[in-house]
């Protein structure tokens, strides 16, 4: 081949590249099915074990309380085609209150988010944005955030609608 063609054909590819861009196709590296079998495993085995083995991770109370039920929601919260993993505490409360949420990266890999619990909580609304709520004596304080992927970060956003329920699959 010519160093012609070698440049048409780089050229095109790039082209071709920046339309599906473009056109909205995601063309980051998903993550590895295998990121979500091995967070339910673990936490499968730290539930069974009351959480003897958990090390330097931070256990919320709501885990070890043998009144709860724990279970997660796999939601793209960004729309990049990755489920993000959260979990949360299944009960008869009228919003789903999650304690966790962990995010997988291209760049870094898994890692935990956000972790509350222990009075602080996360809740989901509408259009995937995140309300925080956290105390400070007597004082409530509540974010709303939304999650993006190209910055990893969770940026804040003007209010949100109220948390939604969800059904979460118990651990």
């Amino acid at each position: 081949m010519s160093m012609k063609n070698n440049v048409r054909i780089i050229l095109l590819m790039s082209v071709i590249m920046l339309g599906l861009t473009a056109c909205g196709i995601n063309l980051k590296k998903k993550a590895p099915d295998d990121w979500y079998e091995s967070t339910l495993s673990y936490y499968r085995q730290e539930i069974a074990n009351d959480w003897k083995n958990a090390g330097d991770f931070y256990v919320p109370s709501e885990y070890t309380d043998k009144n709860n039920k724990i279970g997660y929601l796999l939601r793209d919260l960004d729309g990049d085609g990755t489920d993000e993993f959260l979990v949360g505490i299944i009960d008869g409360a009228s919003e789903t209150r999650f304690t966790d949420v962990y995010i997988w990266h291209p760049d870094i890999g898994p890692y935990r988010s956000f972790s509350n619990g222990d009075g602080y909580y996360i809740y989901l609304c509408d259009s995937n944005i995140i309300r925080n709520d956290s105390w400070y004596g007597s004082e409530t304080r509540i974010d709303y955030m939304q999650y993006n992927s190209d910055n990893n970060s969770f940026l804040n956003v003007d209010g949100g609608s109220m948390p939604r329920k969800y059904d979460l699959t118990e651990f």
